[in-house]
């Protein structure tokens, strides 16, 4: 339900103490960073929703997209799985709604893990393709398309 953003240069992803995390914000809404985990702040929360949560940056609108997912019902993998789509100018927020889908693929098909592969997306930043696992049947049982699914999308500009 809380999401904290970290940051660390590319070469030191394996040296914990090389992460920096956001603690707090400026009046201007900069962030501050502190190496220290313990003190970092969420940038955003929304309860029950951000499980596995994926940021890209889209290059031609200059925008971040923030997809995330959840069960329909809480602890129930039979009754399908909403898609969250948010979106914002800097990874730390602010963040607006872009787009909600209940029953995302409808009630028997429970995907999961949605992805904008950027190498699937138009160099204008506005078209791609949307990229996300799924499905499990009914008590477990695999319903036959267990698999890697993709289907394209498109911004509008507001």
């Amino acid at each position: 339900s809380n999401l904290r953003l970290g940051r660390v240069p590319a070469g030191e992803i394996m040296r914990r103490e090389a992460w920096e995390w956001v603690c707090a914000f400026t009046p201007g809404r900069e962030p501050a960073w502190s190496h220290d985990l313990d003190e970092s702040i969420p940038i955003l929360s929304l309860h029950r929703w951000l499980g596995i949560p994926e940021m890209a940056y889209l290059a031609g609108i200059g925008r971040y997209l923030l997809l995330t997912w959840r069960l329909h019902k809480d602890f129930s993998p039979d009754e399908g799985t909403d898609l969250l789509v948010l979106e914002s100018p800097e990874p730390w927020g602010p963040f607006a709604l872009v787009h909600f889908e209940e029953y995302w693929e409808g009630k028997a098909f429970n995907p999961y893990c949605p992805r904008v592969p950027l190498k699937w997306m138009e160099a204008d930043g506005t078209r791609g393709w949307l990229q996300f696992s799924g499905s499990w049947g009914p008590a477990g049982q695999q319903a036959g398309y267990y698999r890697s699914n993709v289907r394209p999308f498109r911004l509008v500009m507001a």
